[in-house]
Order: structure tokens, then sequence, then C-alpha cells
């Protein structure tokens, strides 16, 4: 007997959950993001090259990293992050930028109750975030070939005290340079592919946040950072070519010889 899906289980059907997530941004962007790990997972599998694959518990707020890979005998952590999908935009064929969702109204809630003149009160608007039509009605090839572009949010989950190396602490949500090796920037927002963007932890912009002096700041990872399709620098689409660099620093404090790079 087949195992019974999640529909099963809450007894609902593909088009009730689809509706959900997209009434729901928050939620749609929860979904995305554990499955961006999952594909992030299967990557490293498919090409057989690390090992000891493993997550550690989202609630331990020492160890950052939604994955965990050894790599030639070396634990490196990568730490993934997802499109800001309300927020991409695509070069369209009259070279002119456009945002790639709309929000359109689709609904009022229940009323809430009458107004005082005894008539029933508007209930809340519902919307819900669609493909703008121009972008839907372009031609396949174009929409794989053209440009794109967008953030990421990189920041915790919540907020929490963070030493710094010089000494300080401070209460904030951002990542703290050095918490783990690598941003995988899951970009299935841009082409509806489960890619990813990969960087060194280190190549990424610093916070500008006002509060903070300027020696705080190069110490702790800014909270919004730009990704493009076709990637620029620092994102590359070989996170390999990252581990390598990576292996080469760590063998060389250690005063080993860098084993050869496979092709």
């Amino acid at each position: 007997m087949a195992e019974k899906t999640i529909l099963d289980t809450w007894g609902i059907s593909a088009e009730y959950l689809t509706d959900l997530v997209n009434t729901n941004p928050s939620l749609r962007g929860m979904i995305v993001g554990y499955i961006a790990e999952r594909k992030l997972k299967e990557l490293f599998d498919r090409h057989n090259r690390t090992e000891a694959h493993r997550k550690d518990d989202d609630h331990d707020r020492t160890k950052k990293g939604d994955l965990v890979v050894t790599y030639k005998g070396e634990e490196f952590r990568i730490e993934v992050k997802s499109l800001q999908t309300n927020q991409v935009e695509v070069l369209m064929p009259d070279g002119e930028w456009m945002r790639l969702m709309e929000k359109k109204e689709v609904g009022r809630k229940a009323s809430p109750g009458l107004t005082k003149a005894g008539k029933p009160r508007k209930g809340a608007a519902i919307f819900k975030w669609v493909l703008d039509a121009r972008y839907t009605a372009l031609p396949e090839k174009f929409k794989k070939e053209t440009r794109y572009r967008g953030a990421f949010q990189c920041d915790a989950s919540d907020r929490r005290k963070l030493p710094l190396a010089n000494g300080e602490v401070v209460e904030t949500t951002l990542l703290k340079v050095g918490e783990f090796d690598i941003v995988a920037a899951g970009i299935f927002g841009f082409r509806g592919e489960w890619e990813f963007g990969f960087a060194l932890n280190e190549d990424l912009p610093r916070s500008t946040h006002g509060n903070y002096s300027e020696e705080v700041r190069q110490q702790l990872i800014a909270s919004l950072i730009p990704v493009t399709l076709p990637l620029n620098a620092p994102f590359v689409s070989d996170p390999f070519e990252l581990l390598d660099k990576l292996l080469e620093r760590r063998q060389a404090a250690k005063g080993k010889v860098a084993e050869p790079t496979e092709a």
C-alpha cells in the first residue's frame, strides 16, 4: 500500500495547497528554502566528491550552515539562502527591467462585524502574488537566455548575542564573517530551476548598519545581498572551485601540499 502523502494526511488537494502558498509569501519562502536545502544535498550526492553530509540542529545558534560536507578530509559549512521572489526583476525585450511578480487582490476575508450603522464591515483584502502576464507571454527560449536580478536575505532567524574579534558583543540578526565557509544562493526564483550561486563567506558584502562602528560593520555580513543571472562575482556556479580554494588555504596553513584538483 502506497504511503499517504502530506495532502492525504491534511485532507487537502494540491490546488488548495497551491492557493495557500500563493497567498502567503512567508509560507512560500519557508517551503522553497527547505526544498533548496534538499536540492543542494542532492547536488553534492550526484557529484560523489564529498562525504559525511549532514545538517546540524537549526536551534543550535553556535553552528551556522545548512549543509556540512567533508571534502578531501576537511569539513566545510555551507549556508543556504533563497531569493526574495517578490523582488526579482527580469530584463525584457525592450531593454527595460520589469518586476517578475505582481500582487493582485483576489478577494476579501469574512466581515469582522458591523458598522455603527449596522452594515457589515469590509473584511481585509486577500492578495496573491502571480507572475506578471507580460512575462508569461514571452517565449520560453527568451526566458532561459535573458538576464535576471534580485537579492536574498542573509541573516539569522532571530536576534542573538554575537561576540566579535575585537571583544565587543552585539545583539543582532546579522551573520558574522567566518561563521560559515560558503553561501549557496538558491536562485530558483529567476528561471524556475533549482540552480545556485556559490560565494565565499569572506567575499560577501559587509553590513552598512548605521548604528555600528566601521570596525564592527566589517565583522558583520550585509542582511540583503544582490545576485544576478548570469552570475557575477563573487558568485560562481561550481562549488568545488571554492572548496578547492579553501582547501588549499587550510593545507598551506598546516604546511601540507594540496592534492591535485579533479578535472
